[in-house]
């Protein structure tokens, strides 16, 4: 007899479904296989996909499969699926398969669940068809279901879709609707960020690298799946286009707003819903109306990235400071007057005063910097920051546990997977799940936590290295946490060469860090 190589192909779209989760379908397509032993049928191969949705991706195109139809095609005879739905949701995909396994030298389409859904048998084009028409009509009354819904639900407080903006959470209230709550964590965030644009004029640079030294997850670090977590993707981190696309929204004040695309542009503007009763409410505001007004009369004062100078980019900014009032020093080049250049605080470059009015020659400026910052630490050792994600295996070690117990009785005398090929799959599984459990049994439950990697330099190093290169010495100093006040030795002398200055390590609790 001619064995019939049969090749499994598995798909979900949210591998976190538990109902037609991968390893219940690939269990019933393989006992849908050892009964039919006799017949010559044998795996030769499984295809995996998971978060792969058949309505957006074509079997050809899909990560495992594709790869055996478009480059494995003469290995298998049969190709067996789970049921229709997890293969494939169009007709004209289906059509597209029933001509390829023709083509292909006569090979046959099955689904498990489905026994009429047989390419073997008799009418097999008429009935697959038919069932794929099903699919695919399903399909649509899906996305016609949740389009009317969302629809409905944009003229409402209600979140009827998408991940909350930055800011909130959302959460069921009594009535059964999903709605928005302020999300405490995010809101002192974006609080911190108002005073610090308005109040500090901190650069908004220097607000995301601070956040990102202290480990504020970033809204796509908090979104950001375990999968991807579980897999090492590093997590996105703050950026000044992420800081200021939240600071201009809306959402802020609490109102319901969408993405309005900017023609003739790849992005959008958040705007506020409109109805006929004005604004929605969606939650309370994290900002009060005289703050917006006010952080946006800032943002907008503040030059834009395509116009602003470079002639006059300040050095160490974020680490030199007034010792008047604290401030970031600027580099001030009186290019109209026979000035020297002059680093002086924002207050003072404004026309206010911080009281102090304290203005020291940058040539010296400099000079100090690099004196103190070496002589201080320059041969402290450097070390990289990295996130390493915790663990807690409790929860697998029973979902093992329970699979084992299943599997195990699946195997013994007269269970499904009794005998042949099952049989040894399946205690091949059980012995890799075994060596699972015990080297999870030994790792234990972990924490996340940061783990400091000396990097093999030290600031002496780093500061050769990057010899013209003010804005990385910049960058590190500021990761250090390190800071250079600035006071003059005579009282009431502006413009001067004669001053003093103080270093602060920052947190000594943490090793020096290039993160």
């Amino acid at each position: 007899m001619k064995p019939v190589r049969v090749l499994i192909a598995l798909r979900i779209s949210n591998e976190t479904d538990a109902s037609t989760s991968l390893e219940r379908q690939l269990q019933d397509c393989m006992a849908y296989v050892a009964e039919r032993q006799h017949l010559g049928w044998q795996v030769v191969g499984v295809a995996k996909d998971a978060h792969i949705s058949a309505t957006k991706s074509h079997p050809f195109e899909r990560p495992q499969l594709g790869e055996w139809l478009n480059n494995r095609a003469p290995e298998f005879d049969l190709l067996l699926f789970w049921k229709m739905d997890r293969f494939v949701r169009k007709v004209v995909d289906m059509q597209d398969m029933i001509k390829w396994a023709t083509a292909h030298g006569g090979k046959f389409l099955v689904s498990a669940k489905e026994p009429v859904l047989d390419m073997v048998g008799p009418f097999r084009h008429v009935i697959i068809d038919l069932f794929a028409a099903i699919a695919e009509t399903e399909a649509q009354n899906i996305s016609m279901r949740v389009k009317s819904f969302q629809s409905y639900a944009k003229s409402k407080d209600v979140w009827a879709k998408g991940k909350p903006p930055y800011g909130y959470e959302s959460f069921r209230d009594t009535d059964g609707a999903m709605r928005l709550r302020v999300r405490e964590n995010q809101k002192e965030a974006i609080r911190e960020m108002y005073k610090r644009v308005v109040a500090g004029g901190e650069p908004y640079s220097a607000i995301c690298d601070d956040f990102n030294a202290r480990g504020i997850p970033s809204p796509g670090g908090e979104r950001m799946s375990n999968r991807r977590k579980n897999n090492g993707d590093p997590l996105p981190i703050w950026r000044s286009r992420t800081l200021t696309t939240i600071l201009r929204s809306e959402t802020i004040l609490g109102w319901k707003c969408e993405e309005v695309k900017v023609p003739g542009k790849q992005y959008g503007t958040s705007q506020p819903i409109l109805t006929p009763e004005g604004k929605i409410r969606m939650a309370d505001p994290i900002l009060t109306d005289e703050e917006w007004t006010k952080l946006q009369d800032e943002m907008n004062g503040r030059p834009s990235a395509g116009r602003r100078s470079t002639k006059n980019t300040t050095a160490y900014r974020g680490v030199v400071l007034c010792g008047g009032c604290g401030g970031n020093l600027y580099l001030f080049n009186p290019e109209r007057q026979q000035g020297k250049p002059v680093y002086r605080c924002n207050k003072s470059a404004n026309r206010e005063s911080c009281g102090k009015g304290y203005a020291f020659r940058a040539e010296k400026v400099r000079e100090t910097v690099e004196t103190m910052v070496l002589g201080v630490i320059g041969d402290f050792p450097m070390y990289e920051r990295h996130y390493v994600k915790g663990s807690n295996n409790a929860q697998r070690l029973q979902e093992i546990e329970e699979y084992v117990t299943g599997l195990q009785r699946s195997v013994r005398p007269g269970g499904k997977n009794s005998s042949g090929f099952a049989k040894k799959s399946t205690e091949e599984e059980i012995a890799a799940l075994y060596e699972e459990h015990d080297s999870l049994t030994t790792e234990g439950d972990k924490p996340d936590r940061y783990e400091y990697r000396d990097t093999g330099e030290t600031f002496r190093h780093m500061w050769g290295r990057n010899e013209g290169n003010d804005a990385e010495r910049t960058r590190h100093l500021l990761k250090a946490g390190i800071s250079v006040r600035l006071n003059p030795l005579v009282k009431g002398v502006s413009n001067t060469i004669d001053f003093g200055a103080e270093v602060d390590l920052g947190n000594l609790s943490q090793p020096f860090t290039i993160h």
